[in-house]
């Protein structure tokens, strides 16, 4: 009965985890594993060590301390032999950039995470930007006649002028009706003098 009770109370708490975070086995502290992260990059096996050695111990950009901390890991062999193998706890942020070098499918899909992250936080600042909310009429009277001023000194034709204040007029919850904008049937065209 305990044992079922330990599993399912003592599995970690992945709810204020990113997807990455949870595949790459970041725990609480924001830790995983070179062991860890090699399984999830599905490398081969038998190139562990030199792949620890390359991107971890002689990776540039990373200070051991910092971005790792190196253990000793001690395993069971086959052959009934005790065997040790290098092992590190790596910073999420580390394990990270550590996924997105790797050149496989796993990589990839790590680049197109975070590909897709940062296109979402360009959408959600675009859509803050136009989101925002006018506290009086005063504000929405006012913005309105600065991009009118504005719009008339572009060389804005008055129709779109008409278009641009009632779009930003409906942002703000004011209905203008539907005539309000009256698109010309042609426009008049001038030459350059």
């Amino acid at each position: 009965m305990n044992d079922i009770f330990n599993e399912v109370f003592s599995t970690p708490d992945t709810s204020k985890q990113t997807p990455i975070e949870i595949a790459l086995g970041v725990d609480e502290q924001g830790m995983t594993t070179a062991t860890k992260l090699y399984g999830f990059l599905e490398l081969n096996p038998s190139n562990y060590s030199k792949w620890f050695k390359k991107n971890i111990i002689e990776n540039q950009f990373a200070e051991e301390n910092v971005d790792y901390f190196r253990f000793v890991l001690k395993y069971e062999s086959g052959d009934n032999f005790s065997k040790e193998r290098q092992d590190a706890c790596l910073t999420a942020s580390f394990a990270k950039k550590l996924s997105m070098m790797q050149k496989n499918q796993k990589g990839e899909a790590a680049r197109n995470y975070f590909v897709g992250i940062e296109n979402g936080a360009k959408k959600l600042t675009r859509e803050k930007v136009y989101a925002t909310k006018a506290t009086s009429l005063g504000e929405i009277a006012s913005f309105n006649k600065e991009m009118d001023k504005r719009m008339e000194k572009q060389g804005s034709a008055p129709w779109k002028i008409c278009e641009a204040f009632k779009m930003v007029s409906e942002q703000f919850g004011i209905r203008l009706p539907d005539d309000f904008v009256k698109i010309p049937e042609y426009e008049q065209i001038s030459f350059l003098e």
